[in-house]
């Protein structure tokens, strides 16, 4: 028993010393020395488990850093990574060769000793001369990680500060990527460099100073001066970088408000998004204050001539709604560029996909009224010919149409007028896709319920009850006069349409103000009138029915940032952190573009009308400017 005893305290004390790191590599010369044989084998294979052993060993395998090394330049990858892993491993007797490895004749062993550095850190400071010359090294991928090691070893060194700044202005952006994080490990140390580094006449130089600082969060707080001024940079990568940089100060940030606030407003959409981010952790409050309306108005004021110029778009209508009511509206330039006819308040322009939603009011009176079926297949109120007989047909429903998941095509194959096979192209309910023929469809099953064409019926159950003496799906003779004109993108006349056959996809014609009438009907909170849906319909209306990954968000500032797309009931909704924007857009290739949305909650919203095939730009254009009213 005591023999056993002995045996096994001998074994538990040589298992205590190994664990211990008390075995060096003289107590084991032969293993190592005949790893650094295997080195040379002519399988990769084996050399691989050849090197990836004595990284195992650590600091016990320094009599093989000579063989590591020049194993750096082993033709297998695997091989060169695992010798620079093995040396970092061995430690601090590794630094001096690997120095002098930083100046070899061979790419890759330039390369593995800089990598090796990255990895010893901080006890690699005797390296550091030789890794300011690897900064100049021909190889891109060798200056890169001289850099990244010097950041690793984190010495606030001037000479290496400086070194890194300079490494900024390099055509190489992989190295500058490098010294930018190099210089945001530094910390502090770096600050006053960096802060002269955003006023360099280089763009590169003041984008990468900027993004450096973004890294450093409280520890670059001594630059928010200096990033407040570079929210004004023409680079926009500069200012994209700079109120990143901004949110992420914990405290000083208050400093940065007005200027983040101004930011919300800037032309790239990135630096709108981070100074929402940036506003968000700083000072929620200013983000929830609501946008003074007679500033908003003077921005549309100047920048609506401006873009007319710019966009060639001869004729703009705007029409803005305040607490539920008309607050401003107003017409710009031409109706018609041959005639020189003026855009007015009155004047009537081409309303295109901004029909449907109009028509959706409409189908959800009849909902409300029992006379139709949300969820009822649309073959049993009228079994259209032109789907011939498809059996998906019968799971099309007036949700599925104004959700736009009918499955039916944005057009068929010739268009509508002709009347041609429609295909059903995927299970009805099951995706978005948008639709003119799923809206056409529900037409022709409204006219069919009402025993009225849709115009007649409109006009009598909502353009007249509302006061909209200037809508109507048809052209009219009455109308004509105040019609305005398509124009092409540069602004040249293209065509005066005269749609006499309704189309509650495309055809209605209005002025901005009554199209801003219905917006107002829709958001009111008197529900009592006989032409007012219930508040439960124009919640059914206005709900997600389903979310759209293909889509994105109108771009928008600060509250008003979009971050999910849906489609409700003939309407398009972006969520917001101020709640739900309801949309909609319109684009005729007869030369008009539109755009409306209004926020149900605070009773604001905006109507676009223009003339100009470039007035989608226009109108996008502002929206990104002025976003929620």
């Amino acid at each position: 028993m005591s023999h056993y005893r002995r045996t096994v305290n001998i074994i538990l004390c040589l298992l205590l010393s190994i664990w211990a790191g008390r075995v060096s590599s003289q107590d084991r010369p032969a293993e190592v020395g005949d790893l650094i044989q295997a080195l040379g084998g002519k399988s990769p294979e084996e050399r691989l488990e050849a090197v990836s052993a004595l990284g195992r060993l650590g600091p016990r395998a320094a009599d093989a850093i000579p063989s590591l090394i020049g194993a750096l330049n082993d033709q297998d990858i695997g091989v060169r990574w695992s010798a620079t892993i093995a040396l970092a491993r061995i430690g601090p007797a590794a630094v001096i060769p690997l120095t002098h490895a930083l100046a070899d004749t061979q790419e890759n062993i330039r390369l593995g000793a800089a990598t090796a550095f990255c990895q010893i850190g901080p006890d690699a400071k005797e390296a550091v001369p030789s890794l300011l010359s690897a900064m100049k090294d021909q190889s891109g991928q060798v200056r890169e990680k001289a850099a990244e090691a010097l950041g690793r070893i984190g010495t606030a060194d001037q000479q290496i500060i400086d070194s890194l700044v300079q490494s900024l202005s390099d055509p190489d952006p992989y190295f500058n990527g490098q010294a930018s994080d190099a210089l945001s490990k530094i910390g502090k140390g770096a600050v006053p460099v960096l802060i002269q580094a955003l006023k360099d006449a280089n763009d590169n130089v003041r984008w990468c100073a900027a993004i450096a600082l973004s890294k450093m969060g409280q520890n670059a707080a001594d630059a928010i001066p200096a990033l407040i001024q570079s929210l004004k940079d023409k680079n926009e990568n500069v200012r994209w970088s700079s109120v990143i940089a901004l949110g992420t100060m914990s405290k000083g940030g208050e400093e940065a408000v007005p200027a983040l606030l101004l930011s919300l407003h800037d032309e790239d959409n990135d630096v709108r998004w981070g100074a929402y981010k940036a506003l968000e952790r700083i000072n929620p409050e200013a983000l929830r204050k609501r946008p003074d309306l007679p500033s908003v108005i003077a921005r549309i004021e100047k920048m609506i001539p401006d873009l007319m110029k710019e966009l060639h778009v001869p004729g703009v209508s705007i029409a803005i709604i305040g607490d539920r009511k008309l607050a401003w509206s107003k017409g710009y330039g031409f109706a018609d560029v041959k005639e020189h006819k003026p855009v007015t308040t009155g004047t009537l322009f081409e309303a295109c996909s901004m029909t449907k939603p109009v028509f959706a009011y409409t189908v959800m009176q009849l909902v409300e009224q029992k006379k139709l079926d949300l969820d009822r297949p649309l073959i049993e109120y009228l079994d259209e010919p032109s789907l011939f007989s498809q059996p998906l047909r019968a799971l099309i429903t007036a949700r599925t149409v104004l959700s736009h998941t009918s499955g039916l095509p944005n057009w068929r194959k010739g268009e509508e007028e002709r009347d041609g096979p429609i295909p059903v192209l995927f299970t009805p309910g099951s995706t978005f896709s948008y639709s003119g023929e799923g809206i056409y469809y529900l037409q022709r099953v409204v006219e069919s319920i009402t025993g009225e064409p849709l115009e007649v019926y409109a006009r009598r159950t909502l353009f007249k009850p509302l006061g909209l003496d200037h809508m109507s799906y048809v052209w009219t003779e009455e109308l004509d006069p105040n019609i305005a004109s398509g124009h092409k993108e540069d602004g040249t006349f293209l065509q005066k349409t005269r749609y006499t056959h309704a189309s509650a996809a495309y055809s209605l014609y209005t002025t901005a103000d009554d199209y801003a009438k219905v917006l107002i009907e829709i958001m009111k909170t008197d529900r009592t009138a006989a032409i007012s849906l219930s508040q439960k319909y124009i919640d059914t209306m206005l709900t997600r029915q389903i979310g759209l990954n293909t889509r994105e968000p109108i771009e928008r500032p600060g509250r008003a940032m979009g971050l999910s797309v849906f489609w409700g009931l003939g309407w398009s909704i972006n969520s917001t952190k101020a709640g739900d924007i309801i949309h909609h857009s319109g684009a005729n290739r007869s030369g008009f573009r539109c755009f409306s949305q209004f926020n149900p909650a605070e009773g604001s919203g905006i109507v676009i009308m223009t003339n100009s095939l470039s007035g989608g730009d226009l109108w996008s254009r502002l929206i990104r400017e002025i976003g929620d009213l």
